[in-house]
C-alpha cells in the first residue's frame, strides 16, 4: 500500500495504480477519454493531466504509476488551465452537432466541454471534414460518423484485446487520420456493440437504436443481455 495525497487529502491505495484510479479512493474524477480500466494505457487524450510535486511538467494521470509519499493535484489553476485548451483543441474540428447526435445526454466530450472548455476559440479556420463518412455502415449492428472522432483508439483497442478480432485500424496520417474497417471485413464479432458504448463522442453509434430516443426519456436498469452483441 501507498500514501498519497491528492487535493489535499491523504488517502492509502494500492501501490502501483495509476492516478486515475486513485483519485476513485478520495472521490475525485480525473477527466480523461483515452483510458479504460480493461484496455491498455495510450495517453493520447491528454485531458487526465495532473501536477505531481517534484516533477517539472504536468504528467497524463492514466499513465502515471502512484508511490508512497507522492503529492498529486488533481485540480489548481495550472491542470484546469490545461484542460482548457486541450478541450479547444479537441473542439477545432468537432461539428458540435449536439442536437442531433445519438450519444446527446451521456457524452463525455458534451459534459467536459460544459465544465472544463471555454466560450470562445481561438480557431477561426474552416473545420476538418471526411466527405461522405458522416453515416458509414461498418458493420451489422455499428454506424460510423468520423466527423465525430477524437482519435481516442478505445474501439480499436477493444477489438484487439478483447474481442481479438481486430476489425479497427487507423488509416492514413496526420490531419487525414481515419478510424475504419479493413475492405471485406465489417465489425462483426460477437461483442460489436459494445464499441458504441466505448465510443466517447458518438462516432460509433448502434444501429437498432439511432434516432428512436433520447437518453433522459430512457430509464436506466442494471441488467445484461446474454443472447446478443446489442446488450
Amino acid at each position: 500500500m501507498a500514501k498519497v495525497t491528492i487535493d489535499g487529502t491523504e488517502v492509502e491505495v494500492q501501490d502501483g495504480i495509476n492516478v486515475i484510479e486513485a483519485a476513485k479512493a478520495v472521490d475525485v474524477h480525473v477527466p480523461h477519454f483515452c483510458y479504460h480500466p480493461s484496455l491498455t494505457v495510450v495517453g493520447q487524450c491528454r485531458m487526465c493531466l495532473v501536477e505531481v510535486e517534484g516533477m517539472p511538467k504536468l504528467q497524463a494521470g492514466c499513465s502515471t504509476n502512484v508511490r508512497d509519499g507522492m503529492k498529486i493535484w488533481v485540480w489548481n489553476e495550472k491542470v484546469e488551465k490545461a484542460r482548457q485548451g486541450q478541450m479547444e483543441f479537441l473542439l477545432i474540428n468537432h461539428p458540435l452537432d449536439c442536437p442531433i447526435c445519438d450519444k446527446a445526454g451521456e457524452c463525455p466530450l458534451q459534459d467536459y466541454s460544459f465544465n472544463y472548455g471555454t466560450v470562445e476559440s481561438r480557431y477561426g479556420e474552416v473545420k476538418r471534414t471526411y466527405p461522405g463518412m458522416d453515416r458509414t455502415p461498418i458493420g451489422p449492428h455499428v454506424l460510423q460518423n468520423m466527423n465525430r472522432c477524437i482519435h481516442c483508439t478505445r474501439c480499436i483497442r477493444f477489438c484487439q484485446e478483447i474481442t481479438g478480432t481486430s476489425e479497427l485500424a487507423f488509416f492514413k496520417r496526420g490531419a487525414s487520420t481515419e478510424v475504419g474497417v479493413f475492405p471485406g471485413t465489417p465489425i462483426d464479432n460477437w461483442m460489436s456493440a459494445c464499441v458504441t458504448d466505448l465510443c466517447p463522442t458518438g462516432a460509433l453509434t448502434t444501429r437498432e437504436f439511432r434516432f428512436e430516443s433520447r437518453v433522459w426519456n430512457l430509464e436506466s436498469t442494471e441488467s445484461v443481455c446474454n443472447g446478443c452483441d446489442v446488450g
